[in-house]
């Protein structure tokens, strides 16, 4: 599997670091716009305001630097993570529910430039190991959670938590993918509620029927 990517190397002066940042926010509004067959460095040079010769300072090619935002997504995905509460604030279902609310929000936000990924994996060996660095990422750390859960005898234990985090993964991947890209018309609570009771009756975590109320939509008045 491949690991996330690494810092930025320490050597890089702080100017340096902004040039680079500016290229690769450059590149990402370039890419979820023209697409990535559609975009070349001269169109991520003119939106960024630099020079071809800065560009490859920094970046090898059009596909270094698409790499770099597919990564710079895995990272915004990872962050909000982190914010899901501790065992020691929430329960096993509440911490479900706030991860799987994070995935879809941070996806909701990026549709357009998930769209070019997800397209562009499927003819590019390149992209579709930048792909794959996303997606691991986000499910190496939920094998991880399901693991401990497994060895605290929170879930079922006679599964294997990397199968686990792989399939159920997939499943909330793809229900984005569906709703966020391909255009079904789904409502974020409603996809939060569903995708959450999924996962812990999967797992075993206890969510009888009632657990989490649907909400009523409120009737537009005529």
């Amino acid at each position: 599997m491949v690991a996330p990517a690494e810092p930025l190397p320490t050597e890089l002066s702080p100017k340096a670091r902004r040039t680079r940042a500016s290229l690769v926010d450059a590149a990402t509004e370039v890419f979820a716009k023209q697409q990535y067959l559609g975009t070349n460095v001269a169109d991520i040079v003119s939106r960024a305001g630099v020079s071809h010769g800065t560009f490859y300072t920094y970046f090898d090619s059009k596909e270094d630097i698409f790499r770099e935002v597919g990564l710079e997504m895995q990272r915004r995905f990872l962050a909000v993570r982190d914010e899901v509460p501790g065992p020691d604030e929430a329960t096993l279902l509440e911490r479900v529910e706030a991860t799987n609310r994070s995935y879809l929000c941070v996806y909701q936000k990026n549709a357009d430039l998930f769209a070019v990924i997800e397209q562009g994996a499927t003819f590019n060996e390149e992209l579709r190991k930048i792909r794959l660095e996303i997606r691991n990422g986000f499910v190496d750390r939920s094998e991880q959670a399901i693991a401990r859960f497994q060895r605290e005898g929170l879930v079922y234990d006679d599964l294997d938590a990397r199968y686990v985090a792989n399939a159920l993964g997939s499943m909330v991947d793809r229900f984005a993918y569906v709703w966020l890209v391909l255009g079904e018309e789904f409502e974020l609570e409603e996809a939060v509620r569903t995708l959450t009771l999924l996962w812990a009756r999967a797992l075993g975590v206890e969510a009888p029927p009632g657990t989490m109320p649907r909400k009523r939509k409120r009737r537009k008045r005529s």
